[in-house]
């Protein structure tokens, strides 16, 4: 199983805007039931850094489709598109 993470910064004024969009492209895509949001705690003034999570993925292939597909359909501003990052892990 790997366990995805995908990242991205964004100014904090735009925080109220993207998390409501970020959590309906997790709840209507049916990505992972387990899907989960954060924001890093240590960040520069006026900057979040978001972090996407997707624990558990049994298919990568099939869930990069998905999640390709879940963000050229949602509404993220082109930033935020533009400045996500992944990582994969797998459990030892």
């Amino acid at each position: 199983m790997e366990h995805w993470y995908v990242y991205y910064k964004l100014p904090l004024a735009e925080l109220p805007d993207v998390v409501p969009r970020v959590r309906a492209l997790q709840a209507t895509s049916g990505l992972s039931a387990a899907a989960g949001l954060q924001t890093r705690v240590d960040t520069p003034e006026g900057i979040a850094t978001m972090m996407e999570i997707y624990p558990d993925i049994a298919d990568a292939a099939r869930f990069a489709q998905a999640l390709e597909a879940a963000v050229a359909a949602s509404d993220l501003p082109a930033a935020v598109r533009a400045g996500r990052r992944t990582e994969r892990f797998r459990s030892l």
